[in-house]
């Protein structure tokens, strides 16, 4: 039977794998939509503008948990001790 702190340190290597690519695939979509944002009647630019914002905000968002991924399961597991 696996521990908490067994089952942190999965997540954290599974942040750490896959998290720079999340990461990096919304912050590139985001922008590519934030482009086409642009040729869009205005109607449909702010709808299209928001997509493409919170996209990008998401990516900078995984990019943080992931760099902060080792501090975070380091402090979890010391809280769990």
């Amino acid at each position: 039977m696996a521990t908490i702190v067994d089952v942190v340190v999965e997540i954290k290597k599974t942040l750490i794998t896959l998290g720079p690519l999340v990461a990096v695939i919304l912050v590139v979509l985001g922008g590519i939509t934030y482009g086409l944002a642009q040729v869009q009647p205005s109607e449909k630019r702010g709808q299209w503008q928001s997509l493409a914002v919170g996209m990008i905000i998401g990516g900078i968002i995984v990019a943080a948990v992931v760099g902060a991924a080792e501090l975070i399961a380091t402090n979890s597991a010391n809280l769990l001790k």
